[in-house]
């Protein structure tokens, strides 16, 4: 296995594998019986989970967000970013590259 790798707000990402959500609520739920997990994505998460449907940068994400949802930048960025991580960490999500001429670094 290769270096892990880091989310930025730079990073471009899509949905790594097609998942059958469910919705119940508020939230998304959603069972991947190969791997024998069951995923909760809340109101917020599963707007993430809608928007990388095509890949997009990070900071692409935020801004569609803060237009949503009442949250600063930086609180925005910090949170995506651990979400898109957690995803790709599930390999529910991938990165495919960085946008150009943005800065790579983490708030």
């Amino acid at each position: 296995m290769g270096p892990a790798t880091k989310i930025n707000s730079a990073s471009i990402v899509k949905r790594g594998k097609e998942m059958l959500f469910s919705q119940l609520d508020d939230e998304l739920l959603a069972i991947d019986a190969q791997a024998g997990y069951c995923y909760s994505l809340n109101e917020t998460a599963g707007r993430v989970w809608e928007l990388i449907s095509a890949s997009m940068p990070v900071s692409a994400v935020c801004a569609q967000l803060r237009q949503e949802f009442a949250v600063d930048e930086a609180t925005c960025l910090r949170e995506t970013i651990a979400l898109l991580q957690a995803l790709y960490d599930a390999e529910l999500a991938q990165v495919i590259g960085e946008a150009p001429g943005r800065a790579s670094s983490t708030p």
